[in-house]
């Protein structure tokens, strides 16, 4: 996006980001800048340790996390138990009742890095109590839990919402229509779950979707959406036999790049909802890039999140001849239309070979803790995306190949100072400028989100529309910022008042209005993340 539309200027008080041009009308020696979470140390922080466990996936959509009113935090998440000799033996997929049995697990900590995993009273497992909370041998299999906290939900008992795949009694795949049986159950805290009486449906797909779903509520159109898979997308013919057969995923290109319904890679869709029960078909809004992708590249899903007037979301890559998987970010103005912010670059890459997240990374959950603090929780795994258990049946080489010992998914967190996604900035060598477009907000505060190094600074120069220097609040009259500061109120001769220019006459049936303001960042060995320009009334 190199421009935004001229309502798109009405900021209001919302934090505005870097993630892409729009914000920006003439820039000088700054640079952007994609910051990564850091590994807190005790990575993992939640991994398998009970003895009904089997493989507990921290992967794409097979967990979910959130926090409480008492501002603790609970997790679901999937534990997979599957025969491969019965596998082999009688063919099938991971999912068919034959061959695995998945259920959803819980576990819960004060402050989101201590975890316990409470006996819930549910399930028992040789006269043992258990965490497991969904999923059994007279429901079926359940997995892939893609959970939300309904805003807009009355009645308590009904507060959470689930969209989840259910594989019953007897479930496979190959005797069933393309796409998984989608169910939608509903909670009053995340943890006791009831099945809705009523299924949900995909217009004209009905109960069928793709894996892989992740919900989300757009408080501005009052819209839910969620991001996932067709469970048509990588079905369409081809004039040629493939080499072989298609074992743990799809192949990753196709000649026939020019025509959209001959893609075959894994890519990102997007349905919608007024009631999160009847929703849209998905439509395309992310697909890899041939000018840009590798081969063997593939999207797994994406993770939505709403921060300040943005959206970002996290976007599982799946590598397929390596058969690992990594991370990068996305973003969006109004969570339809989405942009990758650094294609090909990992936002969270693999770990160090024979560490907990050597192979995988799955694709994360960010959380704003306390006033300084965003953390991103992620899954990461020492084994590979499907070589563990499909590799002994493909014959293939390579450790990886067999079998679930030593193979293990886990939680972890990385940590950012408080949405420190992205940022502009300078080195030490040339003073850098950033001057933005003329935007429209009626508060009298700014408040910035930036970082100064050693003998860095950062000022701020307020003009009008025509771009002249509002009076006093020059850049010879900012009190620069030397520090490091999420919450920073820029202060000019130390008044931290943002005026407004004078009225202007807009020529036009509506002949006044709120004045644009325009803003010019000047710094040296600093770094800016976000800008907001708040009332100081409080209303």
């Amino acid at each position: 996006m190199t421009g935004l539309d001229s309502t798109e200027l009405i900021i209001g008080e919302r934090p505005q980001f870097f993630f892409d041009n729009g914000m920006l009308e003439e820039v000088q020696n700054v640079t952007r800048t994609v910051h990564s979470p850091r590994q807190i140390q005790g990575n993992p922080v939640l991994q398998q340790d009970r003895p009904w466990e089997h493989f507990t996936n921290f992967g794409a959509d097979d967990w979910a996390l959130w926090r409480g009113d008492d501002g603790g935090f609970h997790c679901l998440y999937t534990d997979m138990r599957l025969d491969r000799e019965k596998m082999a033996r009688l063919g099938g997929t991971l999912i068919d009742w034959d061959n695995s049995r998945f259920r959803l697990m819980y576990a819960r900590s004060s402050d989101g890095v201590r975890w316990e995993k409470p006996a819930m009273g549910l399930v028992h497992d040789d006269g043992r109590g258990t965490n497991i909370v969904f999923g059994s041998e007279t429901y079926g299999n359940v997995w892939g839990p893609a959970l939300l906290d309904d805003p807009l939900e009355r009645d308590p008992a009904r507060r959470y919402k689930m969209l989840y795949e259910l594989g019953p009694p007897g479930f496979r795949v190959a005797d069933e229509h393309p796409g998984a049986n989608i169910r939608l159950a509903h909670s009053p805290d995340g943890i006791h779950w009831a099945p809705h009486d009523e299924a949900p449906t995909f217009g004209p797909l009905g109960a069928k979707l793709g894996d892989t779903i992740f919900p989300t509520f757009d408080p501005d159109s009052g819209v839910y959406r969620i991001v996932t898979r067709h469970p048509l997308m990588e079905l369409a013919p081809r004039p040629r036999p493939t080499h072989a057969p298609m074992q743990g995923g799809a192949p990753s290109y196709d000649a026939a790049v020019g025509v959209p319904n001959r893609r075959v890679a894994r890519r990102i869709f997007m349905a919608e909802s007024r009631d999160f029960v009847r929703w849209s078909e998905p439509r395309l809004i992310l697909a890899p890039d041939p000018a840009l992708d590798n081969l063997d590249t593939a999207f797994y899903g994406m993770r939505p999140f709403r921060v300040g007037g943005h959206w970002i979301g996290c976007l599982g890559v799946f590598h397929q001849v390596s058969n690992t998987s990594t991370v990068e970010l996305v973003h969006s103005r109004d969570g339809r239309r989405w942009e990758r912010l650094a294609p090909t670059h990992d936002w969270i890459g693999l770990g160090a070979p024979g560490s907990w997240c050597a192979n995988q990374i799955g694709i994360p959950r960010i959380l704003d803790v306390g006033d300084d603090e965003t953390r991103v929780y992620f899954g990461g795994a020492t084994s590979t995306h499907d070589l563990w258990y499909s590799g002994g049946e493909e014959g293939l080489r390579g450790t990886s190949t067999r079998g679930a010992d030593g193979q293990r998914y886990a939680l972890g967190i990385g940590a950012l100072r408080r949405h420190r996604f992205v940022s502009v900035g300078a080195n030490d060598t040339r003073e850098g400028m950033l001057a933005t477009q003329p935007f429209m907000a009626e508060g009298d505060r700014l408040i910035v989100n930036a970082a100064c190094g050693r003998g860095g600074y950062l000022k701020v120069e307020a003009r009008d529309a025509a771009d002249h220097p509002l009076p006093g609040r020059e850049l010879r009259d900012c009190d620069p910022l030397t520090g490091d500061d999420v919450r920073h109120t820029v202060t000019w001769r130390s008044d931290p008042a943002l005026p407004l220019p004078r009225t202007t006459d807009s020529g036009t049936v509506y002949t006044r209005f709120t004045p644009h303001r325009r803003l010019r960042f000047v710094m040296r060995n600093a770094k800016l993340y976000s800008f907001t320009v708040t009332r100081s009334d409080g209303r």
